[in-house]
């Protein structure tokens, strides 16, 4: 361990940030072999299973017919199918084998009657495999692990066997059965081969990556060794440094910076000959100053938007799809208000919040709602020809004196309204079903519009210590309902 040390030390960052490199592609390496190649021999074999059940089964839904009835059409069907399979040429299929049941007095043997592969064309049924097709009660795929024995080579294969049972007056008749060799060497060979590519470019990446970081460690350790003795000259009371490092990067920066923090210095130690040391305590003491904190009373008209239903939708579809959807609805009114003269005071979520300054604020806020609803009315039009995501709004909008000003705290403030009419309009919001919007009735007076509008029972809104008197305009299929 102080070996290493040592070197770490003697080499400086070039050696390190080679060592950190180096170590790290091989754990990252080392990790992806841990989790990757399990996981890719257990999806290859798995696929393996399903092309193999998938083959047998299909091909034993042929052979059914030509065991039960026995024809020239059937047997030319089933031939069919076989060479089909075999033209197919499925990876790691060493072949196929049907047999069919031949009664021979009081025992049963097993005719070989098509198939193809000359390694494993009829190859012996060992009695065990014998006796558990003579007791299937079904025609479930039923696979083992099985040893081929040739003169030149050995093979290990999974076996596949589908038993073929004809169903007659509720009795189970087998009529034969099918079998199918795939070679387990087929999944090891993809696994071989990923390996090879991984250790390939593991080796070329790691060759380039050292080549690049010793050559970036040279350009990045010798500026820094600069730095590192003008701030040992500053550190001593020598203020007469400068440096000049030009890298077009950050130690470039970092030595702009540093330099001015040399003249700043320079700057207070001259200042600090005619500054008392208490005058200067008192000045690190009471900082800068900051922004004052507070507002002032205006008489605004507010607008919210919310979608509705998002909540349980956005449960069923992807983030990026929320997203997605969330922006195209956010645009869709945020145009809308930006071109009534509206101001975006916030995004609350799926939300908006949205003032109105003026005399003609209230009208130019019922202009925007309607405006909205509309042209969402004609987007989800398109939306729902093209099979995707429909939503809509419910607005509330609401106009009253309010509190305008910075709020929130010294390192941290926030541009906003608070007051009775941002409350009032957020739950008239809430209360506000899809494609409707909700205005109280002084509002709505105030506006001067000439809506035909749906008078309220007055609403009991949270918060509200009174009943809020309110009209809805409907606007059904982009239209609002207008005198």
């Amino acid at each position: 361990m102080k070996l290493i040390k040592r070197l770490l030390y003697k080499g400086g960052l070039k050696l390190k940030l080679i060592s950190f490199v180096f170590i790290s592609i091989i754990l990252a390496i080392s990790i992806q072999n841990m989790f990757a190649i399990p996981f890719i021999e257990s999806y290859i074999e798995r696929k393996a299973f399903e092309v193999s059940t998938t083959t047998i089964e299909r091909i034993s839904d042929f052979s059914s017919f030509a065991l039960l009835e026995r024809t020239y059409e059937n047997r030319l069907s089933l031939n069919d199918a076989i060479e089909k399979i075999r033209d197919s040429r499925i990876d790691g299929l060493l072949g196929i084998s049907i047999y069919q049941r031949q009664k021979n007095g009081s025992t049963s043997d097993f005719e070989y009657i098509a198939g193809f592969g000359d390694i494993v064309r009829k190859l012996p049924i060992e009695p065990q495999l014998i006796q558990r097709l003579n007791q299937a009660t079904s025609e479930d795929v039923i696979f083992d692990s099985y040893r081929i024995q040739t003169p030149t080579q050995t093979i290990d294969t999974y076996r596949f066997i589908r038993p073929i049972i004809y169903k007659y007056k509720n009795k189970n008749i087998l009529l034969g059965f099918s079998i199918l060799y795939y070679d387990k060497k087929a999944i090891s060979n993809v696994i071989d081969t990923v390996l090879d590519y991984l250790y390939t470019i593991t080796t070329i990446i790691l060759l380039l990556s050292t080549l690049f970081v010793y050559f970036i460690g040279v350009r990045l350790t010798r500026p820094l060794l600069e730095i590192t003795e003008a701030a040992t000259e500053i550190a001593n009371g020598n203020f007469n440094v400068y440096l000049d490092i030009k890298t077009n990067d950050e130690v470039e920066n970092l030595a702009c910076h540093f330099n001015e923090m040399v003249d700043e210095l320079k700057q207070k130690d001259k200042m600090q000959k005619f500054v008392s040391d208490s005058t200067m305590n008192m000045i690190k003491s009471n900082g800068e100053r900051h922004l004052k904190l507070g507002g002032e009373y205006r008489v605004l008209c507010f607008l919210f938007c919310d979608i509705r239903n998002f909540t349980s939708l956005s449960e069923k579809i992807s983030p990026q799809e929320v997203i997605d959807i969330v922006n195209f609805y956010l645009d869709i009114q945020a145009r809308v208000i930006k071109s009534n003269g509206g101001e975006i005071d916030k995004f609350i979520g799926d939300e908006i919040m949205a003032s109105f300054s003026g005399d003609d604020g209230s009208y130019r806020a019922i202009k925007s709602a309607i405006e909205i609803q509309k042209e969402i009315a004609l987007e989800n039009a398109k939306r729902e020809e093209a099979h995707e995501t429909i939503c809509n709004v419910g607005i509330g909008i609401n106009r009253g004196e309010v509190i305008v000003g910075n709020v929130g705290y010294n390192d941290h403030m926030d541009f906003t309204a608070i007051g009775l009419a941002v409350n009032i309009t957020s739950r008239l919001c809430s209360s506000a079903k899809a494609k409707e919007i909700i205005i109280d009735k002084n509002t709505f007076d105030f506006s001067g519009c000439r809506y035909n509008v749906k008078p309220y029972t007055p609403l009991t809104l949270k918060g509200i210590s009174y009943k809020v008197a309110a009209y809805s305009i409907v606007v059904e299929n982009g239209e609002e309902n207008d005198d």
